[in-house]
């Protein structure tokens, strides 16, 4: 099997083991999650410590405050928090790449031994072999669980540090300041906005995630039909 035979292989491979919804959300995943919060996060989120302002001057207090207002960075966490998500399915799909070119490679070696067996019967010079497509449903499966379940425990600890929106205003009591500091966070309505957004996309995706886990679970139940890669020997 030529280099273009076995790519093809691994493309096909790796496009049957994957839903429609699983495409669909792997779309999402690229061009809206990440690429709206790479585009639209950076610049609000570029100056956000520096016009966190406090009305004392008493030393340290401004930066305890925003310590407490932001244990993490609201674009740092939402990125490790995409990735997070993207981890199994990047995994699923490297396991799926490798098994399918130990497949090829096997079956094509035993292709070759038999294109050289002159006596076997019906093989002709250019005749065409068929690889079938390994299914991989039960990795799919896997991979989806964990996928649902980083989505919801990133979800969580996201309620758990952030709400749901950006105050205009923070008071803060913690040491080093002395009495009631309020603070004033930069951008608040758009800050705002865009975590409504991250909140959109996270329930999205979690809803394709099960919609895919659901769809692959029927799929499976009703039997795949079996997939055929034809390969032509060349001697």
């Amino acid at each position: 099997m030529d280099q273009s035979d076995l790519l093809g292989f691994l493309v096909i491979t790796l496009n049957c083991n994957v839903t429609m919804v699983g495409k669909i959300w792997l779309i999402f995943m690229v061009l809206l999650r990440m690429v709206v919060l790479i585009l639209a996060g950076s610049p609000v989120y570029q100056d956000e410590q520096e016009r966190f302002v406090c009305n004392t001057l008493q030393p340290g207090c401004a930066n305890v405050c925003y310590d407490i207002f932001a244990p993490v960075s609201h674009l740092r966490f939402w990125l490790i928090q995409s990735v997070s998500v993207l981890l199994p399915s990047a995994i699923f799909g490297v396991y799926v790449l490798h098994k399918g070119a130990e497949l090829a490679a096997r079956r094509s070696r035993g292709l070759e031994d038999a294109s050289e067996d002159h006596d076997a019967p019906g093989l002709t010079p250019g005749a065409r072999r068929c690889l079938t497509v390994p299914d991989f449903s039960s990795g799919y499966v896997v991979h989806l669980c964990l996928r649902t379940l980083t989505e919801a425990a990133f979800g969580a600890l996201h309620y758990l540090l952030f709400g749901f929106l950006v105050p205009k205003r923070f008071s803060c009591t913690h040491p080093p300041c002395t009495s009631v500091v309020d603070c004033y966070v930069s951008r608040p309505t758009e800050k705002s906005i865009l975590m409504l957004f991250v909140w959109a996309m996270c329930a999205l995706s979690f809803l394709l995630t099960v919609a895919d886990l659901v769809c692959n679970v029927c799929w499976k139940t009703q039997g795949r039909p079996e997939r055929l890669f034809h390969h032509r020997i060349v001697e």
